[in-house]
């Protein structure tokens, strides 16, 4: 791969319809590369643009493909990121690497005309890294922040990093090195470990019409700017509090993108459609409004930042957690019996709390020696564990929990919870996720203030076809839900997303004084479960 032509042949001779197998013979052929690359020629160079070039349609089928199947296995899942993010890493890599000979070079390289539009991609390919690592809420690691820094410190220092460049043919507009860092920034900001991979990439696009409403300045008008990024520390943009004047900092407000932000927002509960106000096709408006209001909050200054709503209270408390709607139904139903055991044996043991309350955690030891005094496991164990709550507040809990072969542990996931102390479960939903290692993840758990009771649902509709005048469509088959009655009396039911159809006329047993009711809207969905408002039907 040091001849341009060898190259592009070697390119054309890949077999057409397997992207996997295509991008992994690309980015193997990047990987040699960049362990040989002891030479900085014009045709090394020009293989290395060329196979970057030349697999951006194969990257971008296997984005697609992760980000639409959101319920993949985590092997599926482990392999598509790895080979994505492969990818970025020696694209990135391999940019980074002539960049920086070629500034050392200044004033003697020949292709020292290249260098803006290799940083600009080295930049890009840097925010790519840092984006996949969120999606899979990873911390950044690898020093990938120190290492964007002193990218767009070179930018800077050659005085190019305002020079408006297309970065690649098919993008659809210019771009600066400034306005690429700033982009990475942003996106980093928006970041709470919140987000779901769709949203992160959606407003990954969507801050591409942004650009031109953030600039960054080396001076602090503090009337003016609300964050700053530190250009010498291996970490992200911080909101500006007390900022170091010794260090190299940069700043840049956000309040021109606030008000952009706010009147996208009135547009749409106008009527709007979200690809009239600059936003992605085929984004819905309840998808888009939700993120807006997420996105202004993390964007605001310092004052007006989002409070947290309650108390963080540290705690040491041992409780089963269930996952899944039929997992929580399934327990809710056992707890109801006259006989309530956990779900592991006779209940806690005392040897387990004293760990606890001594060591954090339950150990080996003891997880040994109680195994033979408790009743053996119920079927439905693999869905319900134990974990150890960290800290409490009157919305939810946060947790440290091994979560190596936990496939279901993923912002949005419905689980039940239940203390030792309790008698009831009570519902919850993971809103925060931060992989700290490849074992373990801090999670943060919002709690729903209803107690949910089960109850059964009848579709009224009649059947849509007969056998010998029997129902063979099912539509008259019952279903489990999880029926909830806020304080104000407002009635909400908790479904499988199969069963939903607005309007849709149901028949409910178990829930009181209830009897027919329809389904209105959503209020919440996510991967096997759906909240939907309900109304009374007169019958």
């Amino acid at each position: 791969m040091t001849n341009l032509k060898v190259a592009a042949r070697w390119v054309e001779s890949l077999p057409i319809g397997d992207a996997f197998k295509c991008q992994q013979a690309i980015l193997g052929e990047l990987k040699r590369f960049n362990e040989n690359s002891t030479q900085y020629t014009k045709d090394r160079l020009a293989v290395l643009m060329l196979l970057d070039e030349k697999s951006r349609d194969l990257q971008d089928t296997l984005v697609r493909q992760y980000l639409r199947n959101p319920r993949m296995s985590r092997p599926v899942e482990s392999q598509l990121w790895h080979a994505v993010y492969g990818l970025y890493w020696e694209i990135a890599r391999g940019y980074h690497a002539f960049v920086l000979h070629f500034a050392r070079e200044a004033g003697r390289s020949p292709h020292e005309s290249r260098i803006p539009l290799l940083a600009l991609r080295a930049i890009l390919a840097f925010g790519q890294l840092l984006k996949w690592r969120t999606i899979r809420y990873q911390p950044a690691g690898e020093k990938l922040w120190l290492r964007l820094h002193n990218l767009y410190r070179v930018t800077e220092t050659e005085g190019f990093h305002r020079q408006p460049l297309r970065a690649y043919a098919e993008d659809a507009s210019d771009c600066s090195c400034e306005t690429a860092y700033l982009h990475i920034l942003m996106l980093n900001l928006a970041d709470s470990g919140t987000l779901y991979p769709r949203q992160l990439d959606l407003l990954d696009h969507w801050l591409c019409g942004w650009h031109g409403m953030m600039r960054l300045d080396n001076r602090l008008d503090t009337h003016v700017h609300n964050f700053v990024i530190d250009l010498s520390s291996d970490q992200g943009p911080r909101r500006v509090r007390k900022p170091d004047t010794d260090k190299p900092l940069r700043f840049w407000s956000t309040a021109d993108l606030l008000q952009r932000l706010q009147e996208i927002h009135l547009a749409l509960r106008e009527g709007r459609a979200p690809a009239q106000l600059g936003l992605t096709e085929n984004t819905r408006t309840s998808e888009s409004l939700e993120l807006l209001d997420h996105l202004q909050r993390q964007w605001s200054s310092l004052a007006t930042r989002e409070q947290r709503r309650a108390p963080r209270e540290s705690i040491k408390r041992l409780v089963d957690v269930a996952h899944g709607l039929g997992a929580i139904i399934t327990q809710i139903k056992a707890s109801e019996a006259p006989a309530s055991v956990s779900p592991y044996g006779t209940g806690f043991n005392d040897s387990e709390a004293d760990d606890v309350q001594v060591y954090g955690f339950i150990t080996d030891r003891t997880r040994e020696r109680i195994s033979h005094m408790q009743a053996p496991a119920g079927p439905n164990a693999p869905d319900v564990e134990r974990w150890v709550m960290q800290d409490e507040s009157k919305c939810g809990y946060g947790a440290t929990v091994e979560s190596r072969d936990k496939d279901w542990l993923r912002v949005g996931a419905l689980i039940g919870i239940k203390s030792h102390d309790a008698a009831t479960w009570q519902l919850g939903i993971v809103r925060r996720l931060a992989r700290l290692n490849d074992d373990t993840s801090s999670v943060g758990i919002e709690t729903l203030a209803e107690t949910p009771v089960l109850a059964m649902l009848n579709g009224t509709a009649p059947a849509g076809y007969t056998v010998n005048g029997l129902d063979n469509s099912g539509a008259s088959l019952p279903y489990s839900s999880l029926w909830l009655t806020s304080s104000a009396g407002v009635d909400s039911v908790i479904i499988d997303p199969v069963h939903f159809t607005p309007g849709k006329v149901v028949q409910i047993h178990g829930a009181p004084e209830r009897r027919l009711v329809a389904l209105g809207n959503p209020i919440e969905r996510s991967e096997g479960w759906m909240r939907v408002a309900v109304e009374p039907v007169n019958s």
